[in-house]
């Protein structure tokens, strides 16, 4: 993760506390008294001894980004330029180095480093008037651990509403903050430290909405802006996305720049307009146009209803429906925006997630198939609930997290690295071979390189087709079960007739009985489509954009696929020559992966049911811990021990 993707926004200090008239009296009354012991100098507390170490966690990272972005204002070339705001920094580190030293046998239990010697390190250099970037990249760093440790993040669930972001600020910040953000106001100047104002040059280009938003929860101690309890989540991102664009003018009503990079709403919310400015200019625009375009990025595209959403996004807005459903007690709903998660939205990011962490990758899959098997089998309402939010936490980790290290969906170059594409590959090219090994004449496996071919072709045409016409993941999946199935009943066959020619009385002159290169050609065929079809699927995404990453993400994909055909034709012809003949059991351990594949298909469809088991999973081979995968399996193992047992027996009777 780069230091500037991980830069966060200032925090909007010096807000007012004035109420709207809907707010009760009682929550008026303790806004009221927070804000007098603000302003007589009695500090609350960083967090309280008996919260959760959660809750502690995230007032933690709130103020390790806060002293990222206020310090380097007050030590400048080493020298102190303002007391009161560098000894608020040591203030906040040393009360910020007794809750990492709370949380910290948490943090150990999930496998992070000593917190508290990260925080430490960052007292460290604020002690030592370090410069302001030294002191950045270690609060950051410090920060990301800790966020890693409980995978902490919080990020909008939808675009923001421009016009009540703009409400809110009038209502709860416009009496220190100014209405246009000067902090220009009677009430500003009478505040120490002054409010901040948003249209300086400094604070402006440190402004991202992830930073606002949090100084709008947790407040900023030593300052007259205290949490504002009473919004709700999408109140304070519609808030923190307006205090973000007003040093920008409003961009003319004209269509949108055609050099716009495309920012989903994550992106927008966690980058700053210096993390943005570097980003336009790596990607080779000019510094005179980059103010018209963070305009238009801050102003328009933020709001836009055009841009798809990231896989991530989709998953996390379904799991808050379901959870909202499953409160209420409509379990069908519960059950449909589960699936919806799952099937549009965390498989359809999979690839990208391992490109960052794949522990994390393996915990989302993992936690929705649990989650799917725990509703089916009755499972209380109280424990969905925690599932489902143990499950939106990660979500939103993973797509913070994506965000922040610059992996933005859809750039396919980055994605078909990923190791999911190779294990597919390596399990169509390994199943290739097997079949070609089990051909008896040179027309038989010259049948199987000829349908691996076509099939590859067929696939790269359906992907792009999916793709492009946003094909729902329902519908994907239920494609992908139909054609494993079909490549299953296909091999079946070709086993049938390999066992049949087998116990023939007559001896073998080679090639397989009328019909059999045609089986073989159509198991084959549908193998093939369907491995590289779920591939290209999960390892390159389904939302694409036509440009030059696209393309050579697909090319480089088909040079993979060249490889392994290569490999396939050469695999096969070392095995013929040990295998003459086409052993029936070598059908059915074929038939293992495939059915594994076809029913967890089924089973995401909710076709099937699931019951799941405490095992690992291993999607390249089709291992998946429910019962009724195992089941199939375990008789389809039988079958082909059963085959080589009576091969065995047929070969020392002769």
């Amino acid at each position: 993760m780069t230091a500037t993707g991980a830069r966060t926004g200032s925090p909007a200090r010096g807000a007012p506390v004035r109420r709207a008239a809907t707010v009760s009296a009682a929550t008026a009354v303790a806004i009221g008294a927070a804000v007098v012991l603000v302003l007589v100098g009695e500090r609350p507390a960083l967090a309280d001894p008996g919260e959760p170490a959660e809750v502690e966690a995230r007032r933690l990272i709130h103020v390790l980004g806060y002293v990222a972005m206020d310090y380097g204002g007050c030590v400048v070339n080493g020298a102190v330029t303002s007391t009161i705001e560098y000894d608020e920094q040591l203030a906040l580190l040393g009360e910020a180095m007794q809750v990492a030293t709370r949380i910290q046998p948490s943090a150990l239990e999930s496998g992070a480093g000593d917190l508290a010697q990260g925080v430490a390190g960052v007292r460290g250099l604020v002690e030592a008037k370090a410069a302001g970037e030294e002191v950045a990249i270690a609060a950051r760093g410090a920060r990301d651990r800790v966020a890693a440790a409980f995978r902490l993040a919080e990020a909008p669930l939808s675009r923001p509403d421009a016009q009540r972001g703009a409400a809110l600020y009038q209502e709860n910040c416009a009496t220190c903050h100014g209405p246009t953000g000067h902090a220009d106001t009677r009430r500003a100047a009478t505040l120490v430290p002054h409010p901040a104002n948003f249209h300086d040059a400094t604070i402006a280009e440190q402004l991202a909405p992830m930073g606002i938003e949090s100084a709008v929860r947790f407040g900023v101690q030593g300052t007259a802006m205290v949490p504002f309890t009473f919004l709700s989540a999408r109140d304070r991102w519609d808030l923190a996305f307006h205090v973000a664009g007003l040093h920008h003018p409003q961009p003319a009503a004209a269509p949108r720049p055609l050099d716009l990079p495309d920012y989903s709403v994550v992106e927008l919310a966690v980058r700053s307009d210096a993390d943005l400015r570097a980003e336009l200019s790596a990607r080779g625009i000019p510094a005179e146009r980059h103010a018209e375009l963070l305009a238009e990025l801050r102003r328009r595209v933020a709001y836009g209803r055009e841009a798809a959403s990231h896989p991530l996004c989709i998953a996390r807005a379904a799991l808050d429906r379901g959870r909202a459903a499953l409160r209420e007690g409509r379990l069908v709903e519960a059950r449909e925006a589960l699936d919806t998660a799952q099937l549009d939205g965390i498989d359809a990011a999979e690839a990208s997630v391992r490109t960052v962490k794949e522990a994390l990758a393996n915990d989302l899959g993992e936690g929705a198939f649990a989650l799917r098997a725990a509703l089916g089998a009755g499972a209380t309402t109280d424990a969905l609930d925690a599932g489902m939010a143990t499950l939106l936490r990660d979500t939103t980790y993973a797509e913070v997290a994506l965000a922040r290290s610059g992996a933005a969906p859809g750039r396919l170059v980055a994605e078909v690295s990923s190791r999911l594409l190779l294990r597919e590959l390596a399990a169509a090219a390994l199943f290739l071979a097997a079949l070609a090994a089990g051909a008896s004449s040179s027309r038989s496996r010259r049948a199987v390189h000829v349908a691996s071919g076509a099939a590859l072709l067929l696939a790269l045409a359906a992907w792009v087709a999916a793709a492009f016409g946003h094909m729902a993941g329902f519908w994907r999946t239920l494609a992908a079960g139909a054609t494993t199935s079909l490549a299953l009943a296909a091999l079946a066959g070709a086993a049938g007739l390999a066992w049949r020619r087998a116990r023939s009385p007559e001896p073998s002159q080679g090639g397989l009985p009328p019909g059999g290169r045609a089986v073989v050609f159509a198991a084959a065929l549908l193998a093939t489509f369907g491995a590289a079809f779920s591939a290209l699927d999960a390892a390159l995404g389904v939302s694409v954009h036509v440009a030059p990453p696209a393309v050579a993400g697909v090319l480089l994909g088909l040079a993979l696929l060249a490889a392994a055909a290569a490999l396939v034709a050469r695999m096969s012809r070392t095995a013929a020559r040990r295998w003459p003949s086409p052993p029936a059991w070598l059908g059915c351990l074929l038939c293992v992966p495939l059915a594994g594949r076809a029913v967890a298909s089924f089973q995401l469809c909710g076709l099937m049911p699931v019951h799941r088991l405490p095992l690992p999973r291993f999607t390249a081979l089709g291992i998946y811990p429910a019962v009724e995968t195992c089941l199939v399996q375990a008789a389809l193992l039988g079958l082909a021990l059963a085959g080589v047992a009576r091969g065995r027996r047929a070969g020392s009777a002769r």
